[in-house]
């Protein structure tokens, strides 16, 4: 029964869900989202051009987020399409349908979740059907995928000719970049109960950092997946399997000699990446992707509630709880502000310095799912329903 059942963090609900299954359900209003702040928006960003991805992801579980490299962007849809755009017009370059490949025959859709991440002239994602893809970045043409044993709904990680993946079932997967021959696989027991998503794993120097269910942090080698360490950084507790989830589902994140990482029901620690020795830890429970500015960390905790935290000593700079429950998306840094998006679409512009909201706006009523993208001086942002919008920097 372990691998029917997986668990979704919609703010501080859990749900149960089948694997696929949609993300809303009435458990929900066990925990209503706060009304929309009053604020008086001292701005509005320009859109300087919108575009259709597909039918977007609606209303499933999903980690699918843009991509830039060089000239164009890079984006998909749950069902299948994978498009490029061009980034100063907008205008469609490309698309492919993933679904029509016969390795999709038998399933309902290609049911893309992992990715998208550019390297090597090429495209890599990864699926809910456990099928990883390359693809050709400059026509879209699909140059191999390949069948792992697990769904795949974070995306890679590709570095030194190889691509990483992380799936639900706990198990750490290294294919070749050129024809995706499987290079090493290192599984992890998984605890009976998780969160329905996963962190993408970090390759640093010829090493692959990636979070497990069961509250660690773990360290493998590039070139044959040996383990090298676990960090700790939750403990489960508690007397049902709810409350011992200490899944670590945000990417880790490394500044300098220094580890990053938060865990679900646990806490928010900093660790030696050479040692593994503890710096500091602190009270947070998040499964949010964190961000960094200066030396403030920035975190979306499973309330929705944002904090940036000092990245030195875990001292809280400031927080802001007036999201509450309303999904809030992974922090992004976008110049003076962190922006995050929520589940009705409204994307909020907050002042990196003390967290105050400066501005908010409704950009898409189907709601925001995933972090917005930053690339200089523009935004990007796709929503539920496949739009995809260039904001241009306030």
């Amino acid at each position: 029964m372990r691998n029917l059942f997986k668990m979704v963090a919609l703010g501080a609900a859990v749900s149960f869900a089948l694997q696929g299954c949609s993300l809303f359900s009435s458990e929900e209003d066990l925990n209503p989202m706060a009304p929309l702040p009053k604020v008086e928006s001292a701005f509005t960003a320009d859109t300087a051009w919108s575009s259709n991805v597909g039918d977007g992801i609606g209303d499933f579980y999903s980690q699918l987020k843009p991509v830039v490299e060089e000239d164009r962007i890079y984006a998909a849809a749950r069902d299948g399409d994978v498009s490029a755009f061009d980034r100063a017009s907008g205008d469609r370059l490309w698309t492919v349908d993933l679904a029509d490949l016969p390795v999709n025959a038998d399933k309902r859709s290609a049911r893309l979740s992992g990715g998208l991440v550019s390297r090597y002239g090429k495209l890599f994602l990864g699926s809910e059907n456990g099928v990883v893809y390359a693809l050709n970045e400059e026509n879209g043409e699909v140059l191999w995928q390949t069948n792992v044993p697990g769904e795949v709904v974070a995306s890679p990680a590709v570095e030194d000719g190889r691509v990483v993946v992380l799936t639900t079932s706990g198990r750490l997967i290294a294919l070749d970049t050129d024809e995706g021959k499987m290079q090493w696989s290192l599984s992890e027991e998984q605890p009976p109960l998780t969160l329905r998503s996963a962190g993408a794993p970090v390759i640093t120097n010829g090493a692959v950092i990636y979070g497990r269910a069961d509250g660690k942090v773990g360290i493998a080698l590039l070139s044959n997946g040996q383990p090298v360490r676990q960090s700790k950084v939750a403990d489960p507790r508690g007397a049902t399997e709810l409350d011992r989830m200490v899944d670590v589902d945000a990417s880790p994140l490394m500044a300098g000699d220094e580890l990053y990482a938060i865990a679900y029901n646990g806490q928010l620690m900093a660790r030696k990446l050479m040692t593994g020795d503890e710096v500091w830890k602190r009270k947070y429970s998040g499964y949010r992707d964190l961000a960094m500015t200066g030396n403030a960390i920035v975190l979306t905790d499973s309330r929705s509630h944002l904090f940036a935290i000092d990245r030195r000593n875990g001292l809280e700079l400031w927080s802001n709880t007036q999201l509450e429950n309303r999904t809030v998306t992974a922090p992004v840094i976008f110049g003076d502000y962190v922006v995050v998006g929520d589940v009705e679409g409204y994307l909020y512009w907050l002042d990196r310095t003390d967290g105050t909201i400066k501005a908010m706006q409704q950009l898409d009523s189907s709601g925001l799912y995933a972090a917005p993208l930053v690339d200089g001086e523009t935004l990007y942002v796709q929503s539920r329903d496949g739009k995809l919008y260039a904001l241009k920097r306030p």
